[in-house]
């Protein structure tokens, strides 16, 4: 199945997935989760904040809903999308993909409370490119009600997401933005897995744009390829042939490396004219003399759960 085919039946996994861990959930959590099933019969967007003491992976695994019991918690928690479109969007599904995302998300919330201004729940956050909100939807315990945005240039994504009932103020979002499409600005924002696709040009002007709709100090978030997924990826041949005879020396200077995915009609991020999405290595060296006019990096973390995926922490200048 193709992603333009998954999209287009974009339906949210609403029958009962197999109950492949209620057993134990029961076992261990049972008596705290019985309490967050009972509060959350009410439903509203304010219940997300019981799960707010939650391990994160015990947070990341009820997000899943791979499960069968506690039906209001269920019913109050986004679906997923078909595993079938998580696969074609991320590499894989469910649990295994959680804990992907489990891992970003409990450095995003460290580094925010190690570098940011103020407490999550008093900021409003940002998910550049929130695809279907395998991420965003983390946040919702986190950020207060109404507090929490999403925006990504591929409007057939943005619906899954809706779809989905993510709890997030969301907007399509241009390929080379000139300005975000939200008239706040943000304490924090971050983008996971886009500056690992985009085109020079796309990324320095999506910088700039985020950059303005950051508040003075706020903090910017983002994944990069290291150098070593040029030998990794087969669609990066090209980049690093380009490098010369010694690769490892010419990726010691500043340089953005990318490699256009084929520009058609059925790619979902591809909307006419220059492709500006596809596979990209962005070195350390770029980083600090290309982005530092607008940000000062603030640190480098290596996320193991990905290990492709460098997470960079800006502070806006």
């Amino acid at each position: 199945m193709r992603i333009a085919d998954a999209l287009r039946s974009r339906a949210p996994r609403r029958a009962a997935p197999r109950p492949r861990h209620d057993a134990w959930l029961e076992h261990y959590w049972g008596e705290r989760l019985a309490a967050i099933e009972v509060a959350c019969a009410a439903g509203g967007p304010e219940r997300f904040a019981l799960f707010g003491d939650l391990d994160t992976d015990l947070w990341a695994l009820l997000l899943t809903r791979e499960y069968l019991g506690y039906p209001n918690i269920r019913a109050l928690l986004p679906d997923d999308p078909d595993p079938a479109l998580q696969e074609l969007w991320n590499g894989t599904s469910g649990v295994a993909l959680a804990a992907q995302g489990a891992a970003f998300y409990d450095r995003l919330r460290a580094r925010f409370a190690e570098h940011g201004a103020r407490d999550l729940a008093q900021a409003r956050v940002l998910d550049f490119g929130c695809g279907w909100g395998r991420l965003t939807r983390f946040l919702a315990r986190d950020v207060a009600p109404g507090a929490l945005y999403g925006c990504d240039p591929s409007q057939q994504i943005l619906d899954v997401c809706r779809d989905c009932r993510v709890p997030a103020v969301l907007a399509r979002s241009d390929n080379v933005p000139e300005r975000l499409p939200f008239g706040e600005r943000f304490d924090l924002a971050f983008a996971f897995s886009v500056f690992t696709h985009l085109s020079e040009r796309a990324h320095l002007a999506s910088l700039r744009a985020l950059h303005a709709a950051l508040v003075p100090g706020g903090l910017l978030v983002v994944t990069v390829r290291p150098p070593d997924y040029l030998r990794l990826s087969p669609l990066m041949a090209p980049a690093l042939r380009a490098l010369g005879a010694d690769p490892d020396a010419a990726l010691r200077a500043p340089r953005h490396l990318f490699v256009a995915h084929p520009a058609q009609d059925s790619h979902p991020q591809y909307d006419g004219g220059e492709m500006t999405y596809g596979e990209a290595v962005i070195t350390r060296a770029y980083i600090e003399e290309r982005w530092s006019e607008l940000f000062e990096v603030v640190g480098f973390d290596l996320l193991i759960a990905d290990p492709y995926q460098v997470m960079v922490t800006m502070r806006r200048r």
